[in-house]
């Protein structure tokens, strides 16, 4: 179709509120991308429509309506269905209802085409109907006409999850909230841990789809004594705002988090509408930081803009400067923190980067929590901070617990099973819908994390 055509089209889904503004008219890869908004700051009650070459539906969101006839589960399904074969007609011969998600504002619905009883890992389609009978969000991702065959074969699950046992298991400290993890409470906990957890095994041989390289242990050694600085009083002195620039948002990240975005006054703004300048807009050289909501501190931050001067530190001389800001203005974690030792490397935007992961005051370090710092060597400034999540009063109450030997822990294995599934494999001679197998908790299908070193109890994702 013409681009005006599918312009015309687009608005036959949707109605546009007479305060919204067009925000991308988009004609790129084979679709036509609309989305309009109060604001370019207001997107989260924003309006999209993604329509393909000959104007069939692929994408829509729109805000739900605050008021009007509420529907049951039974009658969204049908709006869904409806609206689903009102566009793609033959869809339900191919997709199946596989998951209903019933919330206090809305019910989403998942379809999914289904090969020997399972489904195909690139083909779902999601419809979120309000509970007011509104389409409120459709993703429609097509089916196929020519599905994978389903083994006449397949490999013993047993032999599959007697490797269990003679995989590689380490001790491990995470940082788990419980509303993502089976665990009682947000907190610490001790984990025994295998790379064979997250691997998948062909469901006609059984063999693993990847082999598992052995991780070379980091180098690491205390946190330097090194001197701090006077600290700058304000955000802004602290990342490197200057008077030039402007804050261009502040949004609400979440109940604890702020962010803040900054830019150049005279940012020279794209002209048209496309989604690259859309975005270009949003990110090219920016600066943002996420702020902590209650108590105003600094968490983390990221120079989008490239900034360069005159000096040429080296890797030693950057470092010095990321452990003099850590100690600086993060002097209270200094006694929980460590350094990497690193090679000495520069990316090509001149940045050295240091990492100084978290450990309990006995010693063992916990696993993804640390500061990332990377220090600009013609600038010697700091452009890109990231902060660990696990509070500090935590970090300095906890007590290691009683860790029980792996062998006592062993039982917990039993509670495991390998569950078929499609999944898309990507490389050179593959881009194909492969059956394998999955490890998981038998009870729940979920997807395991290890098992509590304390407890014996097995650890698994809630999502």
């Amino acid at each position: 179709m013409l681009k005006e055509q599918l312009a015309k089209l687009a608005l036959n889904f949707v109605s546009i509120p007479q305060n919204y503004q067009l925000l991308v008219e988009d004609y790129s890869n084979g679709q036509a991308k609309f989305m309009w908004s109060k604001s370019k700051d207001d997107l989260d009650n924003g309006i999209e429509v993604t329509l393909d070459k000959n104007g069939k539906l692929i994408e829509l969101t729109r805000p739900p309506s605050t008021d009007g006839t509420l529907v049951t589960t039974e009658q969204q399904r049908a709006i869904a269905e409806q609206f689903l074969t009102s566009q793609y007609p033959e869809a339900l011969n191919y997709l199946t209802l596989s998951t209903v998600i019933e919330n206090e504002k809305d019910t989403k619905f998942f379809y999914k085409q289904y090969v020997g009883g399972y489904p195909l890992d690139s083909y779902t389609t999601k419809i979120i109907v309000s509970k007011y009978g509104e389409i409120i969000d459709f993703r429609y991702d097509g089916y196929t006409k020519t599905p994978p065959t389903f083994p006449a074969q397949l490999a013993s699950k047993e032999a599959i999850l007697q490797q269990l046992s003679k995989a590689p298991w380490k001790l491990s400290m995470k940082y788990l909230l419980s509303d993502l993890y089976s665990v009682p409470q947000s907190g610490l906990y001790p984990v025994y841990e295998s790379p064979i957890l997250y691997q998948s095994f062909n469901a006609v041989n059984g063999e693993p789809f990847f082999e598992h390289e052995p991780e070379e242990p980091g180098t690491f050694i205390p946190f330097p004594d090194i001197p701090v600085v006077e600290k700058r009083i304000t955000i802004e002195e602290m990342i490197g705002i200057s008077d030039c620039m402007i804050k261009l948002r502040e949004v609400e990240i979440d109940e604890n988090t702020l962010g803040i975005v900054w830019r150049e006054k005279n940012w020279p703004a794209p002209k048209d509408k496309t989604m690259e300048s859309f975005l270009l807009e949003r990110l090219e050289d920016t600066v943002k930081a996420k702020i902590d909501k209650h108590s105003g501190n600094l968490k983390e931050f990221t120079w989008f803009k490239d900034r360069t001067g005159d000096l040429h530190l080296s890797f030693e001389a950057c470092r010095d400067i990321a452990c003099t800001f850590i100690a600086t203005y993060f002097e209270e974690y200094v006694p929980y923190l460590q350094l990497q030792i690193e090679e000495p490397s520069f990316n090509k935007a001149n940045r050295a980067f240091f990492t100084f992961p978290l450990h309990t005051a006995q010693g063992l370090q916990i696993e993804g929590e640390h500061f990332y710092v990377g220090v600009n060597k013609t600038t010697g400034c700091i452009d890109l901070l990231w902060s660990p999540r696990i509070d500090l009063e935590l970090l300095q109450s906890y007590e290691d617990p009683s860790i029980q030997p792996f062998e006592n822990v062993l039982p917990a294995l039993k509670e495991i099973g390998a569950f078929l599934q499609w999944s898309r494999k990507y490389d050179e001679n593959e881009n194909d819908e492969v059956l394998e197998y999955r490890l998981g908790q038998i009870e729940t299908k979920q997807r395991i994390v290890g098992i509590n070193a304390t407890t014996g109890h097995l650890i698994v994702n809630k999502i």
